[in-house]
């Protein structure tokens, strides 16, 4: 026995358009989606002679996640010159309040995401590092240095741009 089904021929580009909506909803999109993405930049060239946790100015991005799952991918570039001993690189989080490299013996000065020495030399910065949300509340990824040694340092140095990107990722 043959059983046929027919079904009535329909345009899928008029059903399309029927939708309510010009972009897929955040809810919708599949997993690996970028959501969002909140980016900074500066050309000032700063400096800075501590030894503790510093904030590079105007190095930070605000964003409110949608999804408290959701991945955040952070990446900074920027050129670094000290004149003695090692800069330290990493990102403070602000509703944790703590940097997120996360280091299990962290003294709070020994550990970062980037490092380097080298004194009196141009040094690329470039690192990318994940966290996740836990929040759709505002979070402020800031961009903080370290000089171990309490020695001068700079960063935009020789005035190049300093960038970060911060990048929503739907989990």
């Amino acid at each position: 026995m043959t059983i046929r089904v027919s079904k009535p021929a329909f345009n899928l580009r008029e059903k399309l358009s029927e939708l309510d909506y010009n972009q897929v909803p955040f809810q919708k999109m599949p997993s690996g989606s970028i959501i969002q993405v909140g980016y900074a930049q500066t050309k000032t060239q700063q400096s800075m002679s501590s030894n503790s946790w510093t904030n590079a100015s105007d190095m930070f991005v605000d964003i409110s996640p949608r999804f408290a799952s959701s991945k955040m991918l952070i990446t900074v570039h920027t050129v670094s010159q000290l004149t003695g001993n090692r800069v330290r690189f990493d990102i403070h989080k602000s509703t944790t309040n703590s940097r997120i490299s996360d280091h299990a013996n962290d003294n709070g000065v020994n550990y970062g995401i980037s490092a380097f020495e080298g004194a009196n030399i141009n040094h690329v910065v470039s690192f990318t590092i994940r966290d996740t949300a836990n929040t759709t509340e505002n979070i402020r990824y800031q961009l903080q240095w370290i000089n171990t040694g309490g020695n001068q340092s700079f960063i935009q140095a020789g005035y190049s741009v300093g960038t970060i990107t911060v990048m929503e990722i739907k989990e």
